[in-house]
């Protein structure tokens, strides 16, 4: 009798057991699957930006950060397009073929892209509740998306100045020297460039980094030319003339070019390693992303027709 008795605890404890087992792993699955769900709509938010034609010039940096987020190598873009979005079977083939074509274009890039201040970044207006912080890394990518369009084929360093100046014990006042080893290794590599654009955001106040142009807050520019090296009247005329195309199409749209001497600021920019490296600053700290856009719309094609006169 006593047997028996212990017999059927041990039974109600291994159905204890069991069932605890089973809310632990319920619970498990609710917790993995809450996650994915989540990790879900954010996705689908991006492809939603990315999708949507009135926001197309965020394309380029909007799919470094979906690529990201699924692990897929962003120096692949066939591996992104392809098991990202959602092509047929039978058509893969056909998108590997059109991406490996411009990949292959891009090798021979007109236009270079960086910025020694990778981190300046705009007002979290439209974007904080995504938890993406707008920079300058991001005008650079949207530019790129622009110019590749007409044909102007562009690469953005992707390198990290911030690590660059942590593993060679800089600080961030070096910055410039950072951007410096990027930019002669790509003059060394690509002889195909044209225009090398370091581009920065300016800490002023919104009143003056705003403009309305037909309706469009945009977000005003300046060229910044270093006047401290040998042959920076080349520079200077060089900018001047970019700033007269944006300006004849746009007046009041750049804040016009500024010579930079003296103590406190660089005063060279790297602008000594060449004729055609131009720094240009787009709006301010107090400019939010759609502005930015909207100067970035109108400022890449004549970029791509300064480009052309070049070619």
């Amino acid at each position: 009798m006593q047997k028996k008795f212990r017999g059927k605890r041990k039974l109600k404890k291994s159905k204890i057991y069991k069932l605890l087992i089973l809310i632990i792993l319920i619970f498990t699955l609710y917790k993995l699957f809450k996650i994915k769900m989540n990790f879900r709509l954010d996705n689908t938010w991006i492809k939603y930006i990315i999708n949507d034609n009135n926001y197309s010039s965020q394309n380029n940096i909007l799919k470094n950060l979906w690529a990201k987020n699924v692990h897929n190598n962003i120096n692949n873009p066939s591996s992104l397009l392809v098991n990202n979005f959602f092509y047929k079977k039978e058509d893969k083939q056909e998108v590997v073929e059109q991406v490996d074509k411009k990949v292959e274009e891009e090798n021979k890039p007109l236009v270079y892209l960086y910025n020694s201040h990778q981190t300046e970044s705009y007002s979290m207006e439209y974007m904080e509740d995504y938890n993406i912080n707008p920079t300058v890394q991001m005008a650079a990518y949207m530019i790129k998306e622009r110019l590749d369009k007409i044909g102007i084929y562009t690469i953005v360093e992707e390198a990290s100045m911030a690590e660059y100046l942590n593993k060679n014990d800089m600080k961030y006042y070096q910055s410039y020297e950072a951007s410096r080893h990027y930019l002669v290794d790509t003059i060394e590599k690509y002889n195909t460039i044209k225009l090398f654009i370091d581009i920065h955001r300016d800490a002023i106040s919104r009143e003056y980094s705003t403009v309305n142009i037909d309706g469009e807050e945009c977000a005003k520019i300046m060229f910044v030319v270093g006047k401290e090296h040998d042959n920076y009247l080349k520079n200077l005329e060089n900018a001047e003339h970019l700033n007269d195309m944006i300006k004849n199409k746009y007046p009041t749209l750049s804040r016009g070019v500024l010579q930079k001497e003296g103590k406190d600021v660089n005063g060279i920019y790297n602008q000594d390693l060449g004729s055609n490296i131009m720094l240009i600053e787009i709006g301010g700290n107090y400019n939010n992303i759609n502005e930015v856009l909207n100067t970035i719309d109108k400022i890449t094609p004549i970029i791509g027709d300064y480009v052309n006169e070049k070619r």
